[in-house]
């Protein structure tokens, strides 16, 4: 299970301009699709008698906003179909094989109410966005295909961070406060939480958020030929 608890730090140093008024979604279509864009949508998830869903193996319930529409919006973008839900277990925000993006509530008012200590949606909401573009990153990469299980984890997460930064320039997101993702990503990075769980350090985190921004920037695919600062040696 890929989690994307981190992509976010990074929002803020790709030099964002930061607009007068709330953050804003201008552009919603790229010209470049991710691999297998159009294939791979979210298996269909099964009702069981209590109102919950099994999706893709879990158990969940029917996604709430914000959420479905930021996942929307993502879909909208790369030409996809995957699907968000609202997991019963508490734990970072995650996919699954078969294209479910999941997320737990208690968790995420945790993050960034307690651990955090943010308050402000439009702090938060840019932060959303980042978390399930990464998410979808997976899934667009086809990081759960059987051809995919030889790449390294780290490898895998550093491609979905740039994924990540290349879909927010490309949805042209503004208002977005780079000292609170800054802080972020410095809170969920290996570095930070003393063991490597394989989602690399902060500064590699950053790059590699940095390095999608500016790909998208300059009119170049999401993925290249050749990697990308932050995503080492191939």
């Amino acid at each position: 299970m890929l989690a994307a608890c981190a992509m976010l730090a990074v929002v803020l140093r790709a030099r964002v301009a930061r607009a007068q008024d709330d953050w804003q979604v201008i552009e919603r279509h790229t010209k470049t699709a991710p691999a297998e864009a159009g294939a791979g949508g979210a298996a269909q998830a099964v009702t069981a008698g209590d109102g919950s869903i099994n999706a893709c193996g879990e158990t969940a319930r029917v996604a709430g906003e914000p959420y479905k529409s930021i996942v929307a919006q993502l879909n909208d973008m790369w030409g996809t179909d995957f699907h968000v839900y609202e997991s019963l277990s508490s734990g970072s925000p995650h996919a699954r094989n078969g294209g479910c993006i999941f997320y737990n509530q208690k968790f995420l008012d945790s993050l960034f109410q307690q651990w955090m200590r943010i308050d402000d949606p439009d702090a938060v909401k840019p932060m959303l966005y980042a978390i399930f573009a990464h998410e979808i990153g997976h899934l667009a990469h086809s990081d759960f295909d059987p051809n995919s299980q030889n790449v390294p984890v780290r490898n895998k997460e550093l491609s979905a961070d740039q994924f990540a930064g290349y879909s927010l320039e490309r949805m042209g997101m503004r208002r977005l406060d780079p000292v609170e993702v800054t802080r972020y990503y410095q809170l969920t990075g290996d570095d930070f939480v003393g063991h490597a769980s394989g989602h690399g350090n902060g500064d590699e985190r950053t790059t590699a958020f940095e390095d999608g921004w500016h790909r998208a920037q300059v009119g170049l695919p999401e993925q290249g030929t050749q990697p990308p600062g932050g995503l080492g040696e191939p």
